[in-house]
């Protein structure tokens, strides 16, 4: 049983990852209408979106997905009609009202001499955003998605130009300082991305892991039913949802993942289900844990997904156990992912209306034709409301409800390895294959390093080289699409960094002498002994660096994988990379679609 409705500033230090501060939507809450056009010839125009696009851009992606299993399955012997999951999808995050991204942030390339009656639109990126963090560090996650290109417009090169001279620059001047795609394997390599930031995979429960309330226990036995039940969220839950939602409480250990802001909790608990249009735009349910016995609130849970229904929050209260709520929380939102979704009541409900209305406009067209009178047509009227009303309430009997026709699915946990609840269910559990990664792009690694520096620097402040000044000098060979620069200078002065830039470049032999002598002469000059500066040196192939910086991989993994990869300064500076980049574990929500 449920119980029914009832942050950024750069290089700024914070005191814990759930207390970084939430920042809004960078573009929300204001016009953002983008005056761009770019011709690009033959009738070709690269344009920002608007609301009137919506649906353009919907038949677009439906016609790019037709072949592709998303959302739905396709025979062998199937000729697909246009992908409906994709279309709603593409409907939805145009709506205006989403979590992800305005209306005005789908990159569209428009044919303007398309005939008449035909879709215009022939290639789409929309630029979605994610709040997140790094460490203790908030983060703007961009997140290019759902690209599209026609058809008969593959292979012209439009998805790169929308990439390079829209999606990428609107996204670096709003201050995402990385993007991160889930995309198809291996395409978007070619604009600057590299494999980094991995998924975490979901724990699948065993089909009898969940035992049934004891018999004595439920309410018609004369238990007291359920030690916790649960209740629909509102808008006034919010302030308690973002309270209840952070690393800190969610017992995540992940030092780079999504954070479930105002924004999140308000699309998912209410716009979304306020401008439902299809079943797919209500695609989780949020639940707030209450203790039976007291009445209080006392956790969050959350579960998504199609096929697989995955719990991926289960938050409680300090001095609440998860042992004692594991079941019952387990048990109600099985329960509820068969029962009729708010779509679905929506829907009946809406039939419901137009049957009466129906109903009543046949009267009033008997009264009009003279076949009845008004007294005869009301007492007509009357009768099959009457009626009506006896056969629902038979309906109502027999339903052992629609819960019963839906097929119950297995459960997956997408919770921290560490978590409590992970803990007490892996012997009921299996651990999935699941290796994807997310295509992760850093435009400016300077940039990057001095907006995670306090996470950064307080690793270093923790380890055995606490206070070190040294000057770290990475050469990347060249500079290559995706890449600020052939290299990089972070300057450390007390265990702090002082200074980091893309434009630094490896010297010559030649060069490095003559500057040697120079600072050797100006010593002389001062009289004063000459002080060689410590200097780190390391070399990455270009973009490979990534890896390493948002802890993919060690450095002595990116050594035995990588040719061109070498610390050249011996086991202090391996070691100091060690501290500063140690190897994590990710926690990413895919919520956008």
């Amino acid at each position: 049983m449920t119980v029914e409705d009832k942050t950024q500033h750069q290089h700024q230090h914070q005191p814990s990852t759930s207390a970084v501060k939430m920042v809004p939507h960078p573009i929300k809450g204001k016009s953002n209408k983008r005056p761009e056009r770019i011709e690009i010839g033959d009738g070709l125009v690269m344009r920002w979106s608007t609301k009137e696009d919506a649906q353009n851009v919907a038949d677009l992606l439906a016609e790019a997905f037709r072949w592709a299993p998303m959302g739905v399955e396709i025979a062998e012997d199937e000729d697909p009609k246009p992908n409906e999951y994709v279309r709603e999808a593409a409907k939805r995050v145009l709506r205006g009202n989403s979590g992800v991204m305005t209306e005005y942030d789908y990159a569209l390339v428009e044919n303007t001499l398309a005939p008449k009656g035909r879709n215009p639109l022939v290639a789409a990126v929309s630029l979605q955003f994610s709040p997140g963090y790094y460490g203790k560090v908030f983060l703007q996650y961009g997140k290019p998605e759902a690209v599209a290109a026609h058809p008969d417009y593959r292979s012209k090169g439009l998805i790169r130009r929308l990439f390079l001279e829209m999606i990428h620059p609107a996204s670096d001047q709003r201050g995402d300082v990385i993007q991160i795609i889930p995309g198809i394997p291996h395409f978007y390599l070619q604009f600057g991305y590299e494999y980094a930031i991995g998924i975490r995979a979901p724990r699948r429960l065993d089909d009898d892991a969940i035992p049934p309330l004891p018999d004595h226990e439920t309410v018609e036995k004369g238990g007291q039913g359920e030690p916790f039940q649960l209740r629909v969220p509102g808008l006034d839950d919010i302030p308690y949802l973002v309270k209840m939602s952070t690393p800190e409480k969610m017992m995540d250990k992940a030092e780079l993942g999504t954070l479930y802001d105002e924004g999140y909790w308000r699309y998912n608990i209410h716009d979304a289900i306020v401008t439902a249009e299809s079943k797919t735009d209500i695609s989780r349910e949020h639940r707030i844990i209450v203790d039976s016995k007291t009445g209080k609130d006392c956790g969050v849970v959350m579960t998504n997904g199609e096929r697989m229904l995955l719990l991926s929050l289960f938050v409680l209260e300090e001095g609440y156990s998860y042992r004692e709520a594991l079941y019952p929380v387990f048990r109600q939102m099985v329960a509820i992912s068969m029962e009729p979704t708010v779509w679905e009541l929506k829907q009946q409900k809406d039939n419901e209306a137009n049957e009466e209305v129906e109903r009543k406009l046949e009267g009033f067209k008997e009264v009009m034709d003279g076949s009845k009178s008004i007294k005869e047509a009301v007492q007509d009227e009357e009768q099959k409301e009457q009626q009506a009303e006896e056969e629902k309430k038979e309906e109502d009997k027999e339903a052992a409800p629609v819960a019963q026709t839906k097929k119950k699915r297995t459960l997956g946990l997408v919770l921290d390895p560490q978590h409590p609840v992970t803990k007490l269910m892996t012997s009921r559990s299996q651990a999935m294959t699941f290796k994807h990664k997310f295509y992760t792009r850093i435009p400016s690694y300077a940039k990057f390093i001095q907006t995670i520096a306090p996470t950064l620097e307080e690793r270093l402040a923790n380890s055995c080289l606490a206070g070190i000044t040294v000057t770290w000098q990475f050469d990347f060979f060249r500079k290559v699409l995706g890449s600020s620069g052939k290299g990089l200078e972070v300057v450390f002065e007390g265990g702090k960094i002082v200074s980091a830039s893309d434009d630094w470049v490896l010297p010559s032999p030649q060069e490095k002498m003559i500057a040697a002598r120079e600072r050797i002469a100006k010593a002389k000059e001062e009289n004063r002994p000459d002080v060689k500066p410590l200097i780190f040196e390391a070399k990455f192939a270009p973009l490979t660096f990534t890896r390493l910086l948002v802890g993919d991989m060690t450095i002595d993994q990116m050594t035995d994988v990588y040719g061109e990869c070498e610390v050249s300064s011996g086991d202090e500076a391996v070691l100091m990379l060690d501290i500063l980049f140690p190897k994590q574990s990710f926690y990413f929500d895919l919520f956008w679609w």
